[in-house]
């Protein structure tokens, strides 16, 4: 008995180190294959999932009878194109284009710091602020100099960054191409790629729905309560910067969308100082406007809006979020903001796996009457 134990010891050996090794070369030209298309292929799992209920409504209500669900996921697509991507790309648009406008208009005003001729200040700052700026000029010559070298510095970098926004128009449209087609894909066979996944995840039975249903409630968390929450925010604080008269209010509003995601601090970091600017410029009015905009409604819409996405269970952790976002746009960019928190909760939640595995395994009773024999010898 034995002998046959070490003959099929051996054979298995025989096929599976051939097996493995070609296994992992394959794995690694996937990979390679794979990682160009990283980022449109993350965008399309995160917009699939966020249009799956209506896929799935659509299916069993709608078209009951369609073979495959070609139609229903066709639709599902049609949604993600027409209420998600043309409006992201509109209003990315309209803040590249005001963003651009807000640099011009700082370097023609650094170049016009102490001139004669040039720009009038007073069309941009209070005149007390341009008597201060223009007195600092005349008593200290270098300031000038210092902000015409500034303003030759700026002007090149506007130059470059509106010749890159036409530049990457076609990867714009190369990744919303693969976005598009590989988004049809997983809505439609969604459930049989979850079912895969299932199969071949290296956990008990127990810990893979676990997993799958913690990475179904995070995504619900981050895509539903943090980009909602984030986009009402972005647009009551465009409004309220519009009001108070400040300029590029679709730019600034985008900016605390984004902003919006990053825990504790978020919009604060724009509509505080732009209230501060505006006291300290004489309009009271405006300034307290938007102090108690930003401080009452934008802020108080994370309150409001947020526990209607994200169930007890679904809660993430503020540390885990701010580390995720910030770790997240690091390394992905605008993608981190989604990813990063995802995961990092997963990666947590893994550890907390082979933490109650390897408790488990400890007060196994094999376990612990082999212990106890071993200390009984």
């Amino acid at each position: 008995m034995p002998g046959d134990n070490r003959r099929t010891a051996r054979k298995l050996r025989g096929w599976y180190l051939p097996f493995l090794l070609i296994f992992l070369a394959m794995a690694y030209l996937a990979f390679s294959v794979s990682l160009p298309l990283f980022p449109p292929l993350a965008w399309s799992v995160l917009l699939s999932f966020t249009v799956y209920p209506a896929f799935s409504w659509m299916k069993r209500r709608i078209f009951p009878r369609s073979r495959g669900g070609n139609m229903p996921a066709a639709l599902a697509t049609g949604v993600i194109v027409l209420v998600i991507v043309i409006p992201a790309l509109f209003g990315g648009y309209v803040a590249a284009r005001e963003g651009i406008k807000l640099y011009e208009s700082f370097s023609g005003v650094l170049e016009g710091i102490g001139r004669s001729g040039g720009i009038d200040l007073t069309d941009l700052f209070p005149a007390y602020i341009v008597d201060m700026i223009r007195t600092l000029t005349e008593r200290y010559p270098f300031l000038e100099d210092l902000a015409k070298q500034l303003g030759e510095r700026l002007g090149p970098m506007v130059v470059s960054v509106s010749r890159a926004i036409v530049g990457s128009t076609l990867t714009i449209a190369w990744n919303l191409a693969v976005i598009i087609v590989v988004s049809f894909f997983l809505i439609r066979d969604g459930s049989l790629i979850i079912g895969y996944l299932t199969d071949i995840i290296p956990l008990p039975s127990g810990e893979r729905e676990a997993f799958f249903r913690r990475a179904k409630e995070i995504l619900q968390a981050v895509v539903y309560g943090v980009i909602v929450t984030a986009f009402v925010q972005g647009i009551l604080g465009a409004a309220g910067w519009w009001y108070a008269g400040l300029r590029s209010p679709m730019f600034f509003g985008a900016m605390m969308m984004l902003l919006a995601m990053i825990p504790f601090v978020g919009t604060a970091l724009l509509w505080g100082p732009a209230g501060i600017y505006l006291l300290y410029a004489g309009k009271l009015g405006d300034g307290i406007f938007i102090l108690l905009w930003g401080a009452f409604v934008v802020s108080m819409a994370d309150n409001l809006i947020r526990p209607l996405f994200i169930s007890g269970g679904a809660k993430l952790h503020l540390l885990t979020v701010f580390i995720g976002v910030l770790g997240g746009l690091a390394a992905w960019g605008f993608l981190g903001l989604f990813m990063g928190p995802l995961v990092i909760s997963l990666f947590f939640f893994l550890l907390e796996s082979y933490r109650t595995m390897w408790k488990g395994y400890l007060a196994s009773p094999s376990r612990v009457s082999a212990g106890s024999e071993k200390n009984n010898s």
